[in-house]
């Protein structure tokens, strides 16, 4: 047990680190709440409104489209952003020459800032001379319709392109989890007949628990701040079809200059993202219990 002393020495370390996380973070997190039920419109006086702002939001359909985008964004980053981060750390662990190269080539992505990622990935996606298109004509098949510019591809193409900025990131643990995993037990699964693809499923998968709950709640994290690569590369668009929550208070707040409703938005994304990271930290946790 520390002495008095020693405790209190712990508590001039902590205080300020306290105080730091409360004035710039807990305090913009209650002051959203508060600016949430005002008209102000970021300089100047204001009234209250109650929850007109709220209202606004719901009846113009505002929060449901950024809210359905953003899950929508979301679930592909998880879904998709794991699975490949997963098949290509299995590749990896394997014995291959030039293992250590190709370790490096799918981490090079993750060195670059979000603006280059952008401006490389709008030319593989330009509709008639970009990379798409080439090697659709190399086939024959002719050039690849824009799929930044239409509503059904806009935001699944924008979460591909994160996926792939943070797909050397998420192989990297993924990785560190294999090479941790016990040879005894992997052996033993050999020697009782499990095939190649069994003892991935019900071996190497169940054990790999701890690695999987960290790079689902970074794909969460992702996905629930999803904006660099918005702002970028569809400005939101076409129309609000690529709008997630992050982008749409943004717009509302530097674009539209409606300060009111943007923190009305921010603070429903504030409890939304609250409650999904809650419940899904607590299902994985116990995933890892039952593993």
């Amino acid at each position: 047990m520390p002495t008095k002393k020693v405790r209190k020495v712990l508590l001039c370390f902590l205080i300020p680190a306290l105080l730091f996380y409360v004035i710039f973070w807990v305090t913009p997190v209650l002051m959203s709440f508060y600016y949430g039920v005002t008209n102000w419109k970021g300089v100047g006086d204001y009234d209250f409104v109650g929850l007109k702002n709220y209202k606004f939001l719901i009846k113009q359909g505002t929060l449901s489209n950024a809210l359905f985008n953003t899950i929508k964004y979301t679930l592909f980053v998880v879904i998709w952003g794991n699975l490949q981060a997963l098949t290509l750390a299995m590749i990896l662990n394997m014995k291959i020459k030039a293992k250590g190269a190709f370790r490096t080539i799918f981490y090079i992505p993750a060195l670059f800032s979000t603006i280059v990622i952008a401006f490389i990935w709008s030319y593989v996606y330009a509709p008639y001379d970009g990379l798409l298109s080439e090697i659709g004509r190399l086939f024959g098949s002719g050039y690849v319709s824009n799929l930044l510019g239409e509503k059904a591809t806009s935001l699944f193409a924008t979460a591909f392109v994160e996926t792939w900025k943070t797909s050397g990131t998420m192989t990297i643990i993924y990785l560190a989890g294999l090479q941790n995993l016990s040879e005894e037990v992997l052996e033993s699964a050999r020697i009782d007949g499990c095939s190649p693809w069994q003892a991935i499923r019900y071996v190497k998968i169940p054990m790999l628990a701890n690695t999987i709950t960290v790079n689902v709640m970074l794909g969460l994290i992702g996905g629930f701040k999803s904006f660099d690569y918005i702002f970028a590369l569809t400005g939101g668009g076409p129309g609000t079809s690529s709008s997630t929550l992050m982008y749409t208070i943004y717009k509302m707040a530097f674009v539209e200059m409606q300060y009111g409703k943007a923190e009305a938005l921010a603070a429903c994304a504030f409890v939304f993202i609250l409650i999904i990271s809650t419940i899904t930290l607590g299902m994985m946790k116990r995933k890892e219990l039952e593993a």
